[in-house]
């Protein structure tokens, strides 16, 4: 009983951003499994459909899950990318460029500061309308780290500063 204690002190709740442009339905249904084979308790936002962001193209299909995990940062992070890469992207990707799979850790528990260069929580959370709306939609009432502010309260401000042009997919 006790080692079962302990190992639920030291799981946190992770929020990742998801997005594809490029075979969306394929890909994503492809990474939610490899993330649900790295994590539990997964619970998905509605998808949102989204132009690009710095470059030409397809529009992106973009959602957020949270999830469980008792990985330390830096192994969850090494985890994320490897999923990417095994569905398709590049390993030297540009940066404003298609994806097959694209994955941001946005949240890790209430940790701030930086670790390999990552800045957690992810800084454009509260900048980019299909970041912040999947998000307030399976987290409306958790707080922002940093701000204190819950996501649904940033998602109010962010709505009434820009007109959003996200659709459900």
């Amino acid at each position: 009983m006790r080692l079962l204690l302990a190992w639920k002190l030291n799981v946190v709740k992770i929020y990742l951003g998801i997005g594809s442009n490029i075979e969306p339905e394929k890909y994503i249904a492809e990474g939610l499994k490899s993330l649900g084979v790295l994590f539990s308790k997964l619970e998905i936002s509605p998808t949102y459909l989204a132009p690009p962001f710095g470059f030409e193209g397809d529009d992106f299909h973009n959602l957020v899950i949270s999830a469980e995990t008792d990985l330390p940062l830096e192994e969850v992070l090494k985890a994320l990318r490897q999923v990417e890469f095994d569905h398709g992207r590049p390993e030297k990707a540009e940066k404003y460029s298609p994806r097959s799979l694209d994955i941001d850790l946005l949240l890790f528990d209430d940790f701030v500061g930086k670790v390999g260069g990552y800045k957690i929580p992810r800084s454009d959370i509260d900048k980019f309308d299909f970041v912040l709306r999947p998000l307030q939609d399976i987290a409306a009432d958790e707080r922002h780290p940093v701000s204190g502010k819950t996501f649904s309260e940033l998602w109010q401000e962010m709505k009434l500063g820009i007109e959003t042009s996200l659709e459900l997919v």
